[in-house]
């Protein structure tokens, strides 16, 4: 029980960790982009040092592969809220698997490895699929903007141009990075792939080859844009349609999720010598540990399989 005393500081220790971290990571992106703009060709020694012996921590091809997967969620997390959730994952799972369940410290060890390493998976994902989804909400004004611009008879590049500059972010901020590597030499469409492969959204691959057939053979691309964009809306017409109709299974969920809370505190305060002995006998606590867990993976799944009926 002392453990669990102790997670509340150890995961608010954490936190300050990882925000202050990210906050310096965030300083020296901003110096480095700064520099750029201002035409420096070289960073002062010191920040090239501190940036050498971070990147030297991990081998390279993992490196790469991580920051293709930051990218992807718009580099709104690092390494370090990578590893502050693992940490945070196993110090919870090792607490319940030992104080709760009063399991032998060879299963304790297995399951907190086993939540160091499926948390940071799991974080990693969830904040590609928060980005993933802000991009589609902005995506289709995009793709109107340019496919007005482009009727009334502008260039197809001074259409991305100003979307880039007048739609919001996230896809104002790729469609300006796409643009930016454009002004130093690359073509439009690898600056745009480039992006697709950053973003990872279908829609976006898509308007990329309309993007490289027009450009190579021509045809009616504002149609094209047009009906892509209807696509786009219709389709989260329809999400949020099935997301209103499963409204009801949700809310049903949660109040069978908190009945055993509910009747459990009742019982206690009803007939508390009853009751202790769930928590004094070591096979109550793993009685208790077992409910949770079946509890915890119901709603797991049943999570899982809305989420994929509404998607």
């Amino acid at each position: 029980m002392r453990l669990l005393l102790f997670l509340p500081v150890i995961s608010g220790l954490l936190l300050w960790w990882v925000i202050r971290k990210d906050n310096r990571r965030q300083f020296v992106r901003q110096r480095l982009l700064a520099l750029t703009r201002r035409g420096v060709s070289e960073a002062p020694p010191s920040l090239r040092r501190t940036i050498r012996q971070a990147a030297s921590i991990i081998p390279k091809k993992l490196r790469s592969g991580l920051d293709a997967a930051f990218e992807a969620t718009g580099n709104r997390i690092g390494t370090l809220h990578l590893t502050a959730a693992g940490l945070l994952a196993a110090v919870i799972v090792v607490g319940f698997t030992s104080l709760i369940m009063g399991l032998n410290p060879g299963f304790v060890t297995l399951f907190g490895l086993v939540a160091a390493s499926v948390a940071p998976v799991l974080a990693l994902r969830f904040a590609q699929s928060r980005y993933q989804q802000r991009f589609l909400n902005v995506f289709p004004d995009a793709l109107d903007l340019v496919r007005r611009g482009i009727r009334a008879g502008v260039p197809v590049n001074e259409a991305l141009v100003v979307a880039a500059r007048e739609i919001a972010d996230p896809v104002g901020s790729e469609l300006r990075r796409a643009l930016d590597q454009v002004q130093v030499g690359v073509l439009m469409i690898d600056a745009l792939q480039a992006a697709a492969d950053r973003v990872r959204i279908a829609d976006f691959r898509f308007m990329v080859v309309a993007l490289a057939l027009h450009q190579k053979t021509g045809g009616g691309l504002a149609e094209t844009l047009g009906n892509l964009s209807a696509v786009i809306r219709a389709r989260k017409a329809l999400r949020l349609k099935a997301r209103a109709l499963s409204a009801e299974a949700k809310v049903s969920a949660m109040v069978l999720a908190a009945l055993p809370f509910l009747v459990g505190g009742a019982m206690y305060v009803l007939n508390r010598s009853l009751t202790q002995s769930l928590f004094a006998d070591p096979r109550g606590r793993f009685m208790i540990g077992l409910a949770f867990i079946s509890l915890v993976m119901g709603l797991t799944i049943m999570y899982a399989l809305v989420r994929r009926a509404v998607r």
